[in-house]
């Protein structure tokens, strides 16, 4: 029962929200530094946690593929200090109207 356009704009707000976190808080900066579309090729020891391989994998390295999605990583984090009257587990305390 939501039109289209209040769709949107909720989800519009949403990802500025997100996005404004992020950038509060990290840096962000691609996985791996290249030109999505370009031919890349993976010699046996690339970083298997920043670069994931798909489509057609067979055989052993090196392998030769085309740069789908650079990714993202945080070059830089600004995390705030915790107090001992902090839990690191609590993401959002919860709210008591009186």
């Amino acid at each position: 029962g939501v039109e289209d356009a209040d769709s949107g704009a909720t989800a519009r707000m949403v990802h500025a929200g997100c996005r404004q976190v992020v950038s509060d808080w990290f840096a962000p900066g691609p996985a791996l530094e290249g030109d999505e579309g370009a031919g890349i090729v993976l010699e046996a020891d690339y970083d298997r946690k920043r670069i994931r391989l798909t489509g057609n994998v067979s055989g052993d390295p090196p392998f030769r593929g085309v740069l789908a999605h650079h990714g993202w990583r945080a070059t830089q984090a600004n995390l705030p200090t915790l107090t001992g009257a902090s839990d690191p587990q609590v993401l959002a305390a919860a709210e008591v109207e009186l």
